[in-house]
């Protein structure tokens, strides 16, 4: 008899085949299917209320939310759930029961759909969007991995979240978590956390030889770059004050979901927004220094930012803010002490250079193959 596939369902929030961005999630998919799995990617459920705040993320949902299958790439596909009642941080929206139970609010029956898909029964259900609890209702599954990759609690788009992570963390047959932070959140829960830092693709970083990127042509100068989400965490005032400070021109690249206005100011610094990921390498190959401009707090200190990874496959020269996680990961880039101390590691590497080989060597020992062979090994041996 003829042995079926295993499957595997991920529950994330950003889209498997969004064009800028691709996080860990993504890599361990795409690993999963190359071992053989067939595996479908679970977004943020939707209803109208997603068309007024973003039409186009609503109508790519809306096309994957039949009872079908919807091949997003070979062997993986995409489902987002309709439901007209949604949990997140606008009015009537904030219980966490929303999120325990949403299955009661999907239509069509999520678990028809799910069995019309073939994925009503699978081997793991793993899920880093704690927004998609109900998933466990409705999915069988022979393991649960719960995947934490932020202190979401700290975060003000997940009113009340504690409890849909309290009840997801005590659920789960094993937890991942990307930070030594939050290690210590789920030990605090009770639960045995097994750390797994985020990682890079690092021949696609570290091999590239693109051109120049057309924004970079316009000036001589050296040339500073961010790559990544630009929200309410990043130090826009910092970044002000390095335009000030330095002879070279600032790119910003990411979706911009803050306040820039203050740097309007400075001819010196290029809001791009946001790039395709194939792009990127372009953009830190041809840059003289990389940097992380965060906001010192509970929420960055958990984070294990998948772009240190990326900028020293790279090559590239990296400055960061005083990160917790970035310390522990011991990583050959400066993280300042405070704000004086990041704009002087920013002149003194344009200024002097540096020796990339140490950069490369730690991109290449942080591979996403070498996570998802400690993934599988920690699955082998719970």
């Amino acid at each position: 008899m003829k042995r079926m596939k295993k499957k595997i369902v991920f529950a994330d929030f950003v889209e498997y085949n969004d064009p800028s961005s691709k996080l860990g999630n993504y890599h361990y998919c795409n690993a999963y299917v190359k071992d053989g799995y067939e595996a479908l990617w679970v977004s943020n459920s939707f209803n109208q209320l997603i068309y007024l705040k973003n039409r186009q993320d609503y109508e790519f949902k809306k096309s994957i939310s039949a009872a079908a299958r919807h091949e997003l790439a070979p062997h993986i596909y995409g489902f987002a759930a309709y439901a007209w009642r949604l949990y997140g941080n606008y009015a009537f929206s904030r219980k966490a029961k929303i999120a325990l139970h949403q299955e009661k609010y999907i239509l069509p029956n999520a678990y028809k759909s799910l069995r019309a898909m073939r994925f009503d029964e699978v081997d793991t259900l793993w899920i880093s969007n704690p927004k998609l609890y109900w998933l466990t209702n409705v999915v069988k599954y022979e393991r649960l991995v719960y995947r934490m990759a932020d202190d979401y609690a700290k975060f003000k788009e997940f009113p009340n979240i504690e409890a849909i992570e309290g009840r997801l963390m005590n659920k789960a047959d094993l937890i991942l978590v990307t930070s030594a932070k939050l290690m210590d959140k789920v030990r605090d829960g009770g639960r045995v956390p097994h750390l797994v830092s985020n990682g890079v693709q690092f021949d696609f970083f570290h091999s590239s030889a693109p051109h120049e990127p057309e924004e970079y042509k316009i000036s001589k100068r050296p040339k500073i770059v961010y790559v990544g989400a630009i929200k309410y965490w990043l130090d826009v005032e910092l970044i002000e004050r390095l335009a000030a400070a330095v002879d070279a021109d600032i790119y910003l690249i990411g979706h911009v979901e803050a306040d820039l206005s203050r740097l309007e100011a400075f001819p010196n610094v290029h809001i791009l927004g946001a790039r395709a990921y194939t792009s990127i390498p372009a953009y830190l190959k041809h840059a003289n220094v990389a940097i992380i401009p965060f906001k010192k707090n509970e929420a960055t200190d958990a984070v294990s930012p998948i772009k240190l990874y990326e900028y020293c496959s790279a090559g590239i020269a990296v400055v960061t803010s005083d990160m917790e996680e970035v310390k522990r990961t011991e990583a050959p880039v400066h993280v300042a002490r405070n704000a004086g101390d990041f704009m002087e590691a920013v002149r003194r590497y344009l200024k002097e250079g540096y020796d990339s080989s140490s950069l490369i060597e730690f991109g290449r020992e942080n591979s996403w193959d070498k996570r998802y062979e400690a993934v599988r090994a920690i699955f082998d041996n719970a």
